[in-house]
């Protein structure tokens, strides 16, 4: 859960410098290390949403697997050997 909190933190930070600059009030100064660290933390957050993204998926693979593992008897496709294997002539009728 460390990771979460700290997610939201860093993005709540991004956001707080995003703000500043878009403010326009912010220092030539004071711009270029709040910019670096700007590019810090998005190059971070977008790492860590790939990851969690990736996370999902792989839980959503694995539901698929079990939901087709556990079809329904009515969704089952009938077997092939019926006892409804009577001879057929050349025209695929039955005698």
């Amino acid at each position: 859960m460390s990771n979460d909190s700290s997610l939201k933190k860093d993005f709540e930070e991004l956001e707080k410098l995003t703000e500043e600059f878009e403010s326009g009030d912010i220092d030539l100064e004071q711009g270029i290390p709040k910019f670096k660290r700007g590019l810090e933390l998005a190059r971070k957050l977008k790492k860590r949403l790939g990851e969690i993204e990736n996370e999902i998926k792989e839980i959503k693979d694995e539901f698929k697997d079990l939901e087709e593992g556990t079809s329904a008897p009515e969704d089952e496709p009938e077997p092939e050997n019926q006892p409804e294997d009577k001879e057929k002539d050349s025209e695929g009728i039955p005698f």
